[in-house]
């Protein structure tokens, strides 16, 4: 099956963001409808083939060309492969040590990995096969290894097994390559092992290499160039007992715990509480999102359903949990908005009714209404992290950390216990959370990242929340921060592009002051010096940025030049034959140190050696100082 990424183009062809001549919205935006209705289906376990069931196809053996159909036969229903199963992709390797391939076949829907031991090959001889490469590659991909028997009549029958790589989607057969011959006749004693020859075509020669004979039922190493078998150890047999697969926990009451692997910012919600007071939560700016420094349980209900407070579940073991734990509570009422759209002047505020219910049901939170687009992003910012195309039924409770992010979705009523499940899940590194988010074991190879808010935003410019659509632009804003040592620091580069020098000099003196363990002021500093003669004091400098970074190669070669340039040959020498172990004879920086020690090892004393330059255009070798360090 071939799918096309919902990130290019869209089901109809049309260009992803054009309008379709329906007016109803962008091809995308059905597209991607599309997609968030196949994973809901997936998540209820219906299968992305449509109950196809697996098949299982075996060659023939047919020769005639013009019956073709049937070279190969499906023999899944006879060798029960047959599975209803969306299944992915089929990998063979001797699970159980028994000497034949067994089949691991793993599945988008449940079970997600079968294991299906073979019985039919109990009883045959076999043999295995491990290719060791020295001339061509070391695990011998492409190799071909030729299995011939001899029959007691002289006839022979030729095997060939082909070492490959990825032998399936996302999967990989052993690298044994095994051999089988079927079952010998009886008599009063077994008969022995049956000899085999071993020849071995390697990858990118066309010659065989023979590795004589060898018994079946044992396991040989063949290492190209040595044209001799080694046996290999077989390893004990694991004995695999079926048991029954146990089915996933019901849950028809609705109910479900999304853990997001990471952390969700969402667009403010504005809300209406008691008494007409208004006010807003959460946000984006851009700067980050804004929470209420506490973590926050947002319960999300309708209080025009009569059996909404009965479907909100235990209220009074959530009210004191967190009183306990410091959690915040706000309740928004999706009822209340609808009924102050149709009450009439001096009307009872429809908040004190909730209210007044939520009491009594052991409510020890805030009551809010939405106000404008809360009213459509709360639903739409569900209905986005469940991957559907409307919300669940209500109620919906939303868990934020302090700093305003969604962390978990619950849909249905809520039970105790649940907090501290929750506060678990935020008691664990955030590198963690991704093994919460799952309800299988495991680690994963490449945990998500941040969660699109582009997508949210689509979503929520179709529902006419343009505003909250704005704000989620503020998420895409990635504003740096440069402290002032950096600050002076780019200014002094500024200065030695210009050729200021001594104001060079005094941007990074500044940028010191401010951060003393910055390597890249130090060597800033110390090349301004170099470039001012001043050697004494740039060779001081450049040691103490060579002891910051003390594997950067640059910083050694120009402390090496400031050591001959102020005369100190002793510190050149020691630096050059560091230079040389690390870089060998052959690089440039070896060559214009050497060069300068030798060119002042033949000049008399004075105090400066051949390596000083005239100060202006670094003509004496010295590397200038980069962004991230020397050049």
């Amino acid at each position: 099956m071939v799918s096309r990424s919902p990130l290019n183009e869209s089901t109809d062809g049309a260009p992803v963001g054009e309008a379709d001549s329906s007016g109803t919205g962008t091809s995308s935006d059905r597209y991607f409808e599309g997609w968030a209705d196949l994973n809901e289906r997936l998540r209820r376990g219906e299968p992305w083939s449509g109950g196809e069931r697996n098949a299982a196809f075996i060659n023939s053996g047919s020769a005639d060309v013009d019956r073709a159909d049937v070279d190969f036969v499906d023999a899944g229903p006879v060798l029960g492969l047959d599975y209803p199963d969306d299944g992915r992709s089929a990998a063979r390797m001797d699970i159980d040590f028994d000497g034949d391939d067994d089949l691991i076949v793993s599945n988008r829907t449940a079970p997600r990995v079968r294991v299906l031991a073979n019985r039919l090959a109990d009883g045959a001889e076999h043999l295995a096969v491990r290719l060791r490469g020295t001339a061509s590659n070391r695990d011998a991909v492409g190799g071909v290894v030729f299995a011939t028997t001899t029959s007691v009549d002289g006839e022979t029958e030729t095997q060939r097994r082909t070492r490959s790589a990825g032998s399936g989607y996302l999967a990989q057969s052993s690298a044994w390559l095994r051999f089988g011959f079927g079952r010998r006749g009886g008599g009063a004693r077994p008969a022995r092992a049956r000899r085999v020859k071993l020849q071995v075509r390697w990858p990118g020669s066309q010659a065989l290499e023979d590795f004589g004979e060898v018994r079946t039922g044992r396991r040989y190493v063949l290492v190209e160039g040595q044209g001799t078998a080694s046996e290999a150890s077989a390893p004990n047999r694991l004995v695999l007992s079926p048991g029954p697969l146990l089915a996933a926990p019901s849950e028809l009451d609705g109910r479900r715990r999304l853990v997001l692997p990471s952390p969700t910012s969402i667009p403010g919600l504005e809300l209406r509480g008691r008494g007409g007071r208004a006010g807003r939560v959460f946000g984006l700016t851009p700067d980050g999102p804004l929470g209420t420094g506490r973590n926050t349980v947002v319960a999300v209900w309708d209080s025009s359903d009569s059996a909404a407070i009965q479907g909100l579940g235990d209220l009074a073991a959530l009210s004191s949990s967190a009183a306990g734990a410091d959690v915040a509570l706000v309740s928004v009422d999706l009822g209340g908005q609808r009924v102050e759209a149709s009450s009439v002047a001096g009307a009872p505020d429809p908040l004190d009714f909730s209210s007044t219910r939520l009491a009594a049901a052991g409510w020890g939170g805030g009551v809010f209404a939405p106000i404008g687009e809360a009213a459509l992003i709360v639903p739409e910012l569900v209905s986005w992290r469940l991957d559907r195309a409307d919300p669940p039924p209500l109620p919906w409770f939303l868990v934020f950390e302090p700093d305003g992010r969604l962390a978990i979705v619950r849909t249905g009523a809520w039970r105790a216990g649940d907090l501290e499940a929750d506060l678990s899940v935020f008691a664990q590194p955030l590198l963690q959370r991704p093994a919460w988010s799952t309800p299988f074991p495991g680690r994963w190879a490449d945990p998500p990242g941040e969660a699109d808010l582009g997508r949210l935003r689509s979503r929520l410019v179709r529902r006419g929340a343009l505003g909250a659509a704005r704000e989620l632009e503020l998420g895409r804003i990635k504003t740096v921060s440069l402290g002032s040592a950096e600050v002076k620091i780019r200014l002094g580069r500024a200065d030695l592009e210009r050729g200021d020098l001594e104001g060079a000099v005094a941007r990074f003196d500044a940028a010191i002051e401010l951060e003393p363990s910055s390597a890249l002021a130090r060597r800033g500093r110390a090349y301004a010096l170099h470039r001012l003669a001043r050697y004494p004091e740039a060779l001081d400098e450049w040691t103490r940025a060579l002891a910051l970074e003390p594997r950067d190669i640059a910083t050694l070669g120009n402390r090496a030049l400031a050591a001959v340039a102020a005369g100190n040959l002793e510190v050149a020498r020691e630096d050059l034959n560091e230079l040389t172990r690390r870089e060998g004879v052959a690089a440039p920086v070896v060559r214009a140190v050497w060069q300068a020690v030798e060119d002042a090892s033949q000049l008399p004393s004075s105090g400066q050696g051949a390596g000083s330059g005239d100060g202006e255009d670094g003509g004496d070798g010295l590397d200038a100082p980069g962004e991230g360090g020397t050049r």
